[in-house]
């Protein structure tokens, strides 16, 4: 294992007037069982409720929901833990979603949102008004793009990589050992190092040659059937008494 997890951040740089408050993100959409961490104990969020900054949410295995910010969404899939955090930059905040595992789908208008930003354990992703979803599990996450463009780091190895429309960069401990590996439509884009540069694609593990297997033995030859036995000697028919 790594003794330092990979990490992913998906920010977002965007152009704009109006500036977006600190700590006004409110559940619009609930179903099932989510909550908040508040003073040490899980508490319900109810419809309506509005998120304080740094507070932990997270949804059950039956749990989906929808916090909102202008139109800017958060939107969190079953069993997924969130912490959003708001901190002060030019003009308007920059809003920092920390996942710690599940789902995560992020909408963020290029006229609404200077700077916004998503982090796993995993993977760095840098977001330009875009729509996508980060996904986190134990050995790895993966960013997948519906709109816009993303561009993923990798916190361990420092390459990045800017994703488009239908692609997906994901980084695993097991799957891809660490790196990023890039798939989806069109052409795909070359994962850059820390000073620009491409780096070449992990080689292609060697197929294994099947092993060997020891020619199977002759069935053995069918027994031959043996054969009848004689019937047995009738006795001969007893002699008559003498006279």
């Amino acid at each position: 294992m790594f003794k330092t997890l990979l990490s992913l951040t998906v920010s977002t740089f965007i152009c704009a007037t109006g500036a977006a408050a600190a700590d006004d993100w409110v559940a619009t959409q609930l179903r099932g069982q989510v909550l908040q961490l508040l003073d040490g104990s899980w508490q319900v969020v109810h419809r309506g409720d509005t998120v304080p900054d740094t507070h932990v949410i997270r949804t059950l295995a039956n749990g989906y929901a929808t916090f909102t910010r202008g139109v800017e969404t958060v939107q969190m899939g079953p069993a997924t833990q969130i912490e959003i955090i708001d901190r002060a930059g030019s003009g308007k905040p920059y809003t920092t979603v920390k996942e710690a595992f599940g789902t995560v789908s992020i909408e963020a208008e290029v006229e609404q949102v200077e700077h916004f930003s998503v982090q796993t354990p995993y993977l760095a992703a840098v977001v330009k008004g875009t729509r996508f979803t980060v996904m986190s599990g134990a050995s790895g996450s993966s960013v997948s793009v519906q709109r816009g463009h993303v561009a993923v780091e990798d916190f361990h190895a420092h390459t990045h990589v800017t994703l488009a429309v239908r692609q997906m960069a994901v980084v695993d401990k097991v799957q891809t050992a660490g790196e990023i590996t890039v798939s989806g439509d069109g052409k795909l884009p070359k994962v850059l190092d820390s000073k620009g540069k491409p780096v070449p694609p992990p080689p292609k593990p060697k197929p294994v040659p099947p092993a060997k297997s020891k020619k199977d033995p002759p069935p053995p030859a069918d027994p031959k059937p043996p054969k009848d036995p004689k019937p047995p000697k009738p006795a001969p028919p007893p002699k008559p008494p003498k006279p």
